[in-house]
């Protein structure tokens, strides 16, 4: 088998991998909200894996965060994507990091647990990223 990317899990017969893009979105030239999306894909564990196995589920994660949420506290928008139709992830916690954990401990329900933990870092990572360039401009 070839080696596996640092962001992706061999669990039973499948290989969880995952992919982020980012995207800043500006009103009246300033920055007015960053955007996150979670592209998790899994595909078929073979003897000799590569990084072209089809898949056979993908799911998508999106993560709004606004000044909104920063500077009032609100929730960060999430949605996420199984199939054709995205629907709005909804958690009761309190702050945002809380949510996002929510949405990991989520994302593994749906794929058998196989998401590595590095993901959860990284959803926390980003967030807190975007919390950081809000407050470094204004």
């Amino acid at each position: 088998m070839s080696k596996l990317p640092h962001n992706a899990k061999i669990s039973k017969s499948q290989v969880t991998q995952w992919e982020i893009i980012k995207n800043c979105e500006y009103a009246d030239n300033c920055l007015s909200k960053i955007v996150t999306l979670y592209v998790i894909k899994m595909a078929q564990l073979s003897d000799f894996y590569t990084s072209n196995e089809p898949e056979i589920n993908t799911i998508l994660a999106r993560i709004s965060v606004t000044s909104e949420n920063v500077f009032l506290n609100k929730a960060a928008t999430i949605e996420v994507m199984e199939g054709i139709f995205p629907y709005k992830f909804n958690s009761k916690k309190k702050n945002n990091v809380s949510r996002l954990e929510d949405l990991y401990n989520y994302l593994c329900s749906i794929v058998g647990n196989s998401l590595p933990q590095e993901m959860l870092e990284s959803l926390v990572r980003e967030y807190k990223d975007a919390v950081t360039l809000f407050k470094a401009i204004t």
